[in-house]
């Protein structure tokens, strides 16, 4: 395979990848969200199937995409988009021992 045909597919796939940044996240989208992502993927594996592309390669155009997209690296936007805790913290109910009349009653604190 020849470099020109590598740079064609990296070009191609970080504008496939834009435009699916652009169109929403793994965690904010739709079903045509979820079927560009597949072809995405598909197109990512044929590249490393033909040996044209290597999977580090393939990261590389994926977060460069996802920062100019986003303004951040992938790593950092999950750590500041991830759940506080480590998702095993049990509910305080102790909050709703009081009838919701009560509640509802109570000034707000600012």
């Amino acid at each position: 395979m020849t470099k020109d045909a590598k740079n064609r597919f990296l070009n191609k796939l970080e504008k496939m990848a834009e435009a699916l940044y652009r169109a929403g996240d793994s965690v904010s989208h739709d079903d045509a969200w979820e079927h560009h992502k597949n072809y995405l993927w598909g197109y990512s594996n044929a590249g490393k199937t033909i040996e044209l592309v290597s999977a580090k390669e393939i990261q590389e155009v994926i977060d460069r995409a996802h920062l100019k997209v986003f303004g951040e690296a992938r790593a950092a936007r999950a750590e500041r988009l991830k759940p506080l805790g480590d998702g095993s913290e049990v509910p305080d109910w102790d909050a709703f021992d009081e009838p919701t009349f009560e509640r509802r009653q109570q000034p707000k604190s600012s």
